[in-house]
């Protein structure tokens, strides 16, 4: 019989696509012009920007996530065992000068992605799930499938463990994570790991290439919620092929695969919050502001009673991280990470960088204290 996991967490996404946040914009800088000049305060800045919160631990209701409508962003996260495993892709928009839809890319990838990860093998209970490998699988997938799915896309692909509070991660591009901790209770939050950009240059990431193959198929874009999910049964021949597929054909080329991606390990410790997000974060908001922002919610989700306000709380986090970069990005004299990049690159840009916006939060928690906590909080009720 297996241990019960030591951890447990809470999950967190946010995301809206740039189309969504360039509408709100507009409607909402009349609102303001006509507040203005009617002497009203102005309303809240408040983007429609979709939010999921699960609580992740034993023997609680868990239903995976293989993709979703964020625009050429997209997100799965799926359970293999004692894992979370989780992680973000954005498609790459210059598809859209060929006639091609990037959005497809993206969110068949991460359907791929959560299939690999809900049959990765796995010996025992508490052993990890290695993202390269669901990454790898799940490219590989595609190949095998021939599903009509062309374009490129970045991937970042994060294993959980709640076992051990082990986190391991794969990334190709500019789809990034950060670890956040506090270092004592009553303690600021704090960065304490910050993954970079994996660019071949400027502007131009690493990322999964499948390439159209003769005439490219009509683009549908009143379907914008297209993907392609993997066969339920495939051959022995299929299985062998995903098995093998070392992409030497792409490499040949010069393409890059998931052998390319960059991997890193960490321990996490009770408290501790995962923010992976596709470049429309962090091309727009600084670290320091993901700080503040995190800061101020987990000292509210600390004076809470825990259970479900705390989740609203976190839930709360995510959305705000996301609205900081549309915020940002539609200021034209902001000094953005990305701004700052293109000034290095020998490029003259200011401003935010207008994008699809994703974002996942991972609230790692030890189960002991949160029982302790609850056991606490149900004493002191009685009293």
């Amino acid at each position: 019989m297996a241990l019960a996991p030591r951890f447990q967490t809470v999950l967190a996404s946010a995301w809206i696509s740039k189309r969504e946040a360039s509408k709100y914009v507009q409607e909402y800088v009349k609102r303001v012009q006509a507040e203005r000049s009617s002497g009203n305060a102005p309303q809240s800045f408040a983007p429609p920007i979709q939010v999921q919160v699960l609580g992740i631990n034993e023997g609680a209701a868990y239903e995976s996530l293989d993709a979703i409508n964020g625009g050429e962003d997209s997100l799965f996260h799926a359970r293999a065992k004692q894992n979370l495993v989780f992680g973000v892709s954005d498609g790459v928009g210059g598809w859209n000068e060929s006639g091609i839809d990037p959005s497809v890319f993206s969110r068949t990838l991460t359907a791929y992605a959560a299939r690999a990860a809900e049959t990765a093998f796995v010996l025992h209970d508490s052993d990890d799930v290695d993202p390269r490998d669901v990454l790898r699988r799940a490219f590989a997938g595609m190949r095998a499938d021939r599903v009509p799915a062309f374009g490129s896309a970045t991937a970042l692909v994060l294993n959980l463990s709640l076992a051990s509070g082990a986190l391991r991660s794969a990334q190709l591009g500019d789809s990034t994570y950060t670890v956040l901790n506090q270092e004592s209770s009553g303690s600021r939050v704090r960065a304490r790991f910050v993954s970079a950009e994996q660019q071949h240059r400027f502007n131009m990431p690493y990322q999964l290439t499948i390439p159209p193959e003769g005439e490219v198929p009509a683009r549908d874009d009143a379907d914008s919620a297209l993907f392609y999910r993997p066969r339920v049964e495939r051959d022995d021949q299929a299985r062998k092929a995903i098995d093998s597929d070392d992409f030497a054909d792409l490499s040949a080329v010069g393409f890059d695969t998931p052998l390319d991606a960059r991997e890193d390990a960490h321990q996490l410790a009770h408290g501790d919050v995962v923010v992976a997000a596709t470049d429309g974060l962090f091309d727009n908001v600084r670290v320091d502001e993901v700080e503040k922002l995190a800061d101020r919610f987990m000292s509210a989700i600390a004076k809470s009673d825990g259970g479900q306000v705390a989740s609203d709380l976190f839930g709360g986090l995510a959305y705000s991280v996301a609205a900081q970069a549309v915020a940002n990005y539609i200021q034209d004299d902001l000094r953005s990470p990305f701004a700052e990049r293109a000034k290095l690159a020998g490029y003259n840009y200011t401003g935010g960088k207008p994008d699809d916006v994703t974002v996942m939060l991972a609230w790692v928690r030890e189960t002991a204290r949160v029982d302790a906590q609850k056991k606490a909080a149900a004493l002191s009720a009685k009293l």
